[in-house]
């Protein structure tokens, strides 16, 4: 039998800022940017400034995306995400003012301020859809936000994920947030063996993401422990199931599969599970690295399905990570635009969620 390498761990509970519960976080609203009348008139100037020189929307930086007293607070709002709780909300947004040219440019201009965007599929695309399009779960080169499906908790390739809501659904599609690092301590406390499962390499499919040079699947342990700094890497659980379809792709083992299914039922303890309900014109930003997501499955009315608009964003001054998550981000350098999906496509921002071409 082939001998594992062990993995560096932590020695204790790690703990910190980002080690919280959901009834911690709900008393407290510091994780929150309202919107007032005023806010709102000094992004719609920004708007109009960006137009008066004519620039495209992903020409659009931080600078050329000026605020007056919102800038200190979306500063301070980014410092929670960076390195308070890892995550971040703006609310009140008046999204049913907007048309959707002009949606997206209020939506990449916030996110200009918190980091930089990167693209998030292999079509090059800087500012996704999350949206029901008609694709199911068995489509294995689709990704399973674009069908109505429960998805358990993960992490996007890119140091902080934005999510924008124009529309909610009839019923469901509620957000499901943990931290990282409570969860991790939690399964410290209870099976420290099967913790240490998930420091170990998990394989999973790439659905069609393919860098050059690379197999259909990669492995990834869920957590890492790199020069004193943990590192969260959720994987999607059916992109672990639908690694069968590869016959020599390799498997998990039997503590491995147990370590998993404790993962994701501590994950959806109400404890530790913050759950949300999104609503139209609320910014929801979380840091990847110790802060996890999943929602329920929904379903959508008569009227407008329910849509949300995603980007990812690399942090200028991001967080060290380990060497294994280049396995799947391929750049993992601090100060450079890294994770996202690599991609030979030029960077596009589509208008339209029903694109065929989206993944």
């Amino acid at each position: 039998m082939e001998k594992r390498e062990i993995p560096a761990m932590p020695s204790g509970p790690i703990g910190g800022s980002f080690a919280w519960t959901a009834p911690q976080v709900l008393d407290r609203d510091d994780w929150i940017c309202r919107l007032n009348a005023a806010d709102v008139a000094e992004i719609d100037d920004a708007v109009h400034f960006t137009r008066s020189r004519g620039l495209a929307i992903q020409n659009v930086g931080c600078d050329e995306f000026p605020l007056g007293r919102l800038t200190p607070r979306l500063g301070a709002l980014r410092a929670q995400i960076r390195s308070g709780l890892g995550l971040g909300y703006i609310k009140g947004l008046p999204v049913e003012r907007y048309d959707r040219e002009t949606l997206m440019r209020i939506y990449w201009g916030l996110c200009r301020h918190i980091g930089d965007p990167v693209t998030q599929n292999r079509n090059g695309h800087l500012l996704g859809h999350v949206i029901d399009v008609g694709d199911t779960v068995g489509e294995h080169d689709k990704r399973i936000t674009q069908t109505n499906a429960e998805l358990c908790f993960h992490t996007d390739s890119c140091d902080v994920v934005a999510l924008l809501c124009l529309n909610s659904a009839a019923t469901g599609g509620e957000s499901m947030i943990v931290s990282g690092i409570s969860v991790h301590d939690a399964l410290m406390h209870r099976r420290p063996d099967l913790l240490a499962e998930l420091y170990q390499p998990i394989y999973m499919d790439r659905r069609g993401e393919v860098p050059p040079g690379k197999q259909p699947w990669f492995g990834m342990p869920l957590f890492s422990w790199h020069r004193g700094l943990f590192t969260g890497y959720s994987p999607v659980r059916q992109y672990i199931d639908s690694l069968a379809r590869f016959p020599d792709a390799p498997r998990m083992s039997n503590a491995q599969r147990d370590a998993l299914d404790l993962y994701y039922t501590v994950c959806e303890e109400s404890h530790f599970c913050l759950r949300l309900h999104f609503e139209p014109g609320d910014i929801q930003f979380l840091h990847n690295h110790v802060v996890f997501h999943s929602r329920t499955s929904y379903v959508d009315g008569a009227g407008p399905k329910r849509h949300l608009m995603r980007i990812w964003l690399s942090l200028p001054d991001g967080r060290l990570l380990p060497p294994a998550l280049a396995e799947k981000w391929i750049n993992i350098e601090v100060g450079t635009r890294r994770g996202g999906v690599p991609t030979d496509k030029p960077p596009a921002i589509p208008l339209d969620p029903f694109t065929r071409a989206y993944a």
